[in-house]
């Protein structure tokens, strides 16, 4: 077994409280008007006892979501301090920890801007520094550890998550099926745990994945705050004493709540208080509280063997994947198309935070009939692929209800697009996509625990059935547990099973790569995977450049 020296450290985000858009609800109204929490990053740096050998690092960020280019920004800034012979890309895993009262306006792709509005390079740059300085604190800092790990399910009369698109789960085949006062019984109960402690016992921190959204404190309140996870983070960071470390990492969040759905807590509006912050307070007590109560069972059984150290990347465009046919019930030339969201997209979650207005929704829906009927005579096959989604924006291709020039759209109903007919006649909306589809998919192994990084939001059933085809994939070379660390590297929407795309709630109208946007995911997933399972010299691995957009097209899109 290898010796390892481990280091962790967090790093205040400093962004400013103003007049500008939060990223999460996608609500114009909600705004970083004030700070109710700080907001930090985390990270781990993990190395072997040896000068030669290459760490990893495993960082999240307080923030609603990873898009390629912070993490690029990232890589490059540290690479340049610490040389790149020390630091290789895919050795560096970054995650967003999900809070919807986090800033806006630091992604490149700009239909995640245009409720902010625009392309904010402050926020991206105090984001960036954040990172930066927590990586190189974490380096630093590397000591003599050891590593435990372990699982374990909350009880089912702790009340920390529910399933909020019921229907949609229960199409799945497998599972059984729970009713509307049940939704708490519709998840993964379990939390997964990584534990480093130093050679005198000391803890140097913890990592852990859960999937729960932080979404307990709603639109209504204008506040920036790290929600319930980074409460989880700050009351157990105090209990693990100075100096300690503590993540809550997401898991299979997709479709899962903090806030009761159906009839399971009738009484529940978001949390058993009237008072949101309190609800989320209330929320992170009890993730905290199961990450304690593991800490504290575990022993020498839960050791976690290492004997490597090893990374993988590859670049791959989802919109053009090919799925194996075992994925597709036998079915041989099953594809991806380009990404689109549904009208189910825009309605929003009912609970988590509704979408547009529901006057508007009568006026898209008309709309967007009428340009379905379009692309069944011009474009069958992206038709096909994404039904039966009622198709609204054609996001890869910069098209919305049709309508290639927005400029007729309008723009008083929304202000969202009212900053995108502002864009367009600047000319920031040309040079496409508006959203990542050339994404990451990433390993990190550290011994017998595979760390996956998904780039988006996974479904419950859909990330089980992932998480077991990574563990069967990697069972050859010593890999004995399996994690699956959403919201990783970039932002792809959601992945559903094709099954629960087929109800078109929230979670399927956010599947942007239609039907079989899971069947895609596990498709190169198992290619990356096999070709991990080889000695290092003899991978082949096939990735895709990301793409950069030009300086004068940020340009267009900022707002300073």
């Amino acid at each position: 077994m290898q010796a390892l020296r481990i280091g962790a450290a967090k790093q205040e985000i400093h962004v400013p409280t103003g007049d500008y858009g939060l990223l999460g609800y996608g609500q114009p109204n909600h705004k970083a008007l004030a700070r109710s929490t700080p907001l930090y990053s985390r990270v781990f740096c993990f190395a072997a006892d040896d000068d030669e050998a290459k760490p990893l690092f495993f960082a999240q960020s307080e923030i609603c979501m990873v898009f390629p280019e912070l993490r690029r920004a990232v890589v490059e800034r540290l690479q340049a301090r610490l040389g790149r012979e020390s630091l290789e890309s895919e050795r560096y895993m970054l995650c967003s920890q999900h809070t919807h009262c986090g800033p806006g306006g630091y992604s490149h792709y700009p239909f995640y801007n245009f409720a902010v509005p625009g392309f904010r390079p402050q926020i991206f740059d105090a984001i960036v520094d954040s990172l930066v300085t927590a990586s190189l604190q974490a380096w630093s800092q590397r000591e003599a550890a050891q590593l435990r790990f372990a699982c374990q399910a909350f009880a089912d009369d702790i009340d920390v998550a529910f399933n909020r698109s019921l229907s949609a789960y229960n199409r799945n085949p497998q599972v059984a099926k729970f009713g509307d006062h049940e939704t708490h019984k519709a998840i993964d109960r379990r939390m997964w745990l990584l534990e480093a402690s130093s050679e005198d016992g000391r803890c140097i921190g913890q990592i852990n994945w859960f999937g729960v959204h932080p979404t307990s404190i709603s639109s209504r309140l204008s506040v920036l705050s790290s929600d319930n996870k980074g409460y989880a983070a700050v009351s157990l960071e105090a209990r693990l004493g100075p100096g300690s470390v503590a993540i809550f990492a997401q898991h299979f969040a997709g479709d899962v709540s903090p806030n009761a759905q159906g009839d399971t807590k009738p009484d529940w509006l978001r949390g058993p208080t009237r008072d949101e912050i309190d609800n989320a307070r209330y929320n992170g007590e009890l993730q905290s509280e199961q990450a304690w109560k593991i800490i504290q069972e575990l022993d020498a059984t839960h050791a976690l063997g290492v004997d490597t150290l090893d990374a993988a990347l590859v670049n791959r465009d989802l919109s053009k994947v090919e799925i194996d046919a075992d994925f597709a019930d036998g079915k041989s030339g099953e594809r991806t198309s380009a990404p689109c969201h549904g009208l189910a997209f825009y309605r929003g979650s009912p609970v988590d935070g509704p979408g547009i207005r529901e006057p508007v929704v009568s006026l898209v829906r008309l709309l967007a009939s009428r340009a379905n009927m379009r692309l069944q005579r011009e474009r069958p096959e992206l038709l096909r692929a994404q039904q039966p989604k009622l198709i609204v924006s054609e996001s890869g291709d910069g098209v919305l209800v049709g309508m290639k020039s927005r400029q007729f759209l309008p723009s008083f109903l929304d202000r969202a697009l009212a900053e995108m007919q502002r864009q367009d006649r600047a000319g920031a909306l040309d040079e496409l996509p508006w959203v990542p589809t050339v994404l990451p998919l990433q390993m990190l192994r550290i011994g017998e625990l595979a760390i996956i990084g998904f780039p988006g939001e996974i479904t419950t059933v859909a990330g089980q059935q992932l998480q077991q085809l990574c563990l069967e994939a990697l069972a050859s070379c010593g890999v004995r547990h399996v994690v699956i660390s959403s919201y990783a590297n970039s932002y792809s929407g959601y992945c559903t099973t094709w099954h629960e795309y087929q109800a078109q709630s929230y979670e399927g109208g956010h599947t942007m790569f239609g039907s079989r946007t899971h069947d895609a995911f596990r498709t190169e997933y198992r290619r990356l995977l096999r070709e991990c399972t080889k000695p290092a010299a003899e991978r082949r691995f096939e990735s895709l450049p990301e793409k950069i957009f030009s300086p004068e097209t940020l340009e267009k899109r900022s707002v300073r």
